[in-house]
């Protein structure tokens, strides 16, 4: 059971996202004592009186350790760099109701605004001791060791009792914050409460809402601080942090430092002038950046190199120049070309049976340099060698085959036997048997052909069908007599539905499709070389539907032999026309984008702008390249940040602008906007040098302007800090931001 509420907001600037104050758990974290008592109107019946039962019930959630997978995202991205000045760093959790399961601070202080018990703190070089460069260090302790205490600290006051027994020994990781610094970075209760909510929608399929409004289930938590980083040159470190145990923030006369439980963390750098913010990183692909610029995957040639025609037209056409070592040892010069093309490549001629029994069949003779082209048989033996390197697929595979024989043979042993026997019984009437010994009896395919000598020899001719011998060039004339199926009431049918493909057949297939998708192949055969994808690129390229036959070929020729493996390999090949799309066409991304934004959304439509391009493949390959494939050219490209990574924060004039809340115009911009990075009232800066934002009082002031007489919810707070995300879209036309 969970709680929402009853007004939602969302940006309306195209951004399918959905915003909620919260998502408030059934039952919060916690022991309780649940009582059972059973009472009857008249006291005074026989056994009308019973004692209550009670029982304790523990309710568990995270408290000392998050799972790493519950980190949906964080911004800044960790270990980046960037002018952040203006914006608000946040993280973003998978569990939407995580923050809302425990109660923040002691059990004595009210919570009517429903804070969560999680807070996300910024720290700068210098301001922790136990961290004084920012790199994000922690101290490890038992959770035991925690709840003892330290007198040199002041730790969480939690019940020790209410705690799993199994957790007392396990480790967490803390952080000593001086007090008097705390008490100026962390907000008090009711304005924790606006720097938490609830994010549905984004690029997943997903519904943004479930039903009656709930948040779907693709519903983010997003806990934000309060703090801007500073534009001058500064590692920054981010801790989420635990509330639970500690009393709010302020005076206290012991100074004690405050020990945090640190549940996640993360550095980065913040400067004024950076190549790494999406918007200068996504900038280079535009036209005008030279080898940045998005551009046709192939190898360029170097300037004023002299290279003749031929040579630069292979170039053109992605074709790299190798060393080919030939059967005999000797060396000569090659040219390779993998799956990705800056062209439509010509179609493969293929053989009779539609399938290349080596990879010598693939070695092309290229006429204008007297040289061999050896991508196609570079592709069959690469298809071959990950098949050998599956024990799986090959046992399944060559199984398949011997089944498929297996069947074969005996179907034709079946159809031998019935023309033996149906073209050699007699045409009419009995036909006396010679006497056999006295001493032999009847063998049972001579009582079998017996009982073929009248009636039944017309049913079994009538029910099964007499079939054609291939060898013959006529039929042979049949007199033998037919009796109609009508006649006969429950003569067996022979079945006429298809055969069901085996589960050795599918698992094959499937194993092939993920194969067509250049899965496992190395990344040398598909880029081989590295001048065709400089760092910080991004090139586009058409995808060689005979490389991908060619690498098929190779991983079905185990234990394959074309006549016997007809029927095999024709299964097997409708089996693969279900399989999904065929990759036409695709992108490979070299740059800081992939790692610096996991969710990075790629997004290709058709030259018209309408119609939808399918992705086939979408993978990171290594650490900064992301390949995609889809199903066929796309006429444009747009790159840009997760819609669910939207930021919050300051514009770069220090303004916050303001959105429309009304009915069905949510998040609609206004056209103006409320000066905060100006206002000394609402960006604070502290004693300690760290820009804060007054909560309190930037929320009064935004509901004046877009809600006046009433106060701002944290969901209506967190559309009017929004800043959109950022895109890139590409286009063969040109670019445009």
């Amino acid at each position: 059971m969970t709680t929402h509420p009853t007004e939602q907001s969302a940006p309306a600037d195209g951004t399918p996202v959905t915003f909620h104050d919260h998502l408030l758990p059934g039952i919060e974290a916690g022991r309780y004592r649940i009582t059972v008592e059973q009472r009857f109107p008249a006291e005074d019946l026989p056994g009308a009186r019973l004692d209550p039962v009670a029982q304790i019930v523990d309710v568990r959630a995270a408290q000392f350790r998050l799972d790493p997978s519950w980190v949906h995202a964080v911004y800044p991205a960790p270990h980046s760099q960037g002018p952040f000045h203006g914006l608000l760093p946040h993280i973003t959790l998978d569990p939407a109701a995580l923050p809302w399961e425990r109660e923040p601070f002691t059990g004595g202080v009210p919570n009517p605004a429903r804070a969560p018990w999680l807070a996300l703190l910024l720290f700068g070089e210098g301001e922790l001791p136990g961290d004084p460069n920012a790199l994000g260090a922690t101290a490890s302790l038992t959770v035991r060791a925690l709840l003892d205490g330290d007198t040199a600290v002041s730790g969480p006051a939690l019940d020790r009792d209410a705690v799993d027994p199994a957790l007392l020994d396990a480790p967490c990781q803390v952080v000593d914050v001086p007090r008097e610094l705390l008490a100026q970075l962390l907000p008090g209760p009711s304005d924790l409460a606006f720097l938490a909510h609830v994010r549905s929608g984004g690029e997943d399929a997903a519904p943004a809402e479930g039903q009656d409004g709930r948040p779907g289930r693709d519903a983010h938590a997003v806990i934000t601080t309060a703090r801007f980083p500073d534009a001058a040159q500064g590692r920054y470190v981010a801790h989420l942090v635990s509330l639970e145990g500690h009393t709010p923030p302020g005076p206290q006369a012991d100074g004690k430092p405050v020990r945090l439980v640190s549940l996640h963390s993360w550095t980065f750098t913040s400067c004024a002038e950076s190549g790494d913010s999406f918007g200068r990183l996504a900038g280079r692909f535009t036209p005008g950046h030279g080898e940045h610029s998005a551009a046709p995957l192939r190898p360029a040639p170097a300037a004023d190199t002299g290279l003749p025609e031929e040579l630069g037209t292979l170039l053109e056409q992605g074709m790299v120049p190798m060393t080919h070592i030939t059967e005999s040892g000797e060396r000569a010069l090659a040219w390779y070309s993998g799956p990705f093309l800056p062209r439509v490549a010509p179609e493969l001629p293929r053989p009779a049976d539609g399938h290349f029994p080596d990879a010598d069949g693939l070695l092309l003779h290229e006429p204008r340099t007297g040289t061999f082209a050896t991508g196609y048989a570079c592709a069959w033996n690469v298809g071959r060698a990950l098949a050998l390197a599956d024990p799986g697929f090959a046992t399944t595979l060559v199984r398949l085959r011997h089944q498929g024989r297996l069947r074969r043979a005996t179907d034709r042993q079946y159809a031998t036997y019935r023309r033996q026997l149906f073209h050699g019984a007699p045409s009419a009437g009995p036909v006396p048997r010679m006497a056999a010994p006295a001493t032999a009896a009847p063998t049972p395919r001579e009582q079998f052909e017996e009982l073929l000598r009248g009636g039944a020899l017309g049913a079994l001719a009538a029910t099964f069908g007499i079939p054609e011998d291939p060898k013959d060039e006529e039929p042979r004339p049949r007199t033998v007599r037919a009796v109609p199926t009508a006649a006969r009431p429950g003569a067996p049918r022979r079945s006429s539905a298809p055969r069901q493909p085996s589960s050795d057949a599918r698992e094959t297939a499937a194993w092939l499709a993920r194969l067509r998708t250049l899965g496992g192949v190395p990344f040398d055969c598909l880029v081989p070389d590295q001048r065709m994808l400089p760092p910080e690129s991004l090139r586009l390229f058409h995808v060689d539907r005979g490389w991908l036959d060619a690498l098929l070929d190779g991983a079905r020729s185990l234990d394959r032999h074309p006549g016997a493996d007809a029927t095999t390999d024709a299964e097997l090949d409708a089996l693969l026309d279900d399989q999904g799309p065929v990759p036409a066409a695709g992108l490979l991304l070299r740059s800081a984008l992939v790692p610096g934004w996991p969710a990075l959304r790629v997004e290709a439509g058709a030259a018209s702008g309408t119609a939808p391009v399918k992705v086939v493949r979408r993978e990171v390959l290594g650490g900064d390249v992301l390949l995609v494939l889809f199903d066929r050219m796309p006429g444009r490209l747009t790159i840009g940040e997760p819609r669910q990574g939207l930021h919050f924060g300051m514009d770069d004039q220090g303004n916050v602008a303001l959105r429309s809340l009304a009915p069905g115009e949510v998040g609609r911009p206004l056209g103006r906007s409320v000066p905060v990075g100006t206002d000394p009232a609402l960006a604070v800066t502290t004693p300690a040098g760290a820009r804060v934002l007054d909560i309190a009082r930037l929320a009064a002031r935004l509901a004046e302007d877009v809600k006046p007489g009433s106060p701002l919810s944290p969901a209506e707070f967190a559309v009017q800090l929004v800043r959109a995300p950022e895109q890139l879209t590409l286009s063969f036309e040109g670019t445009t931001r």
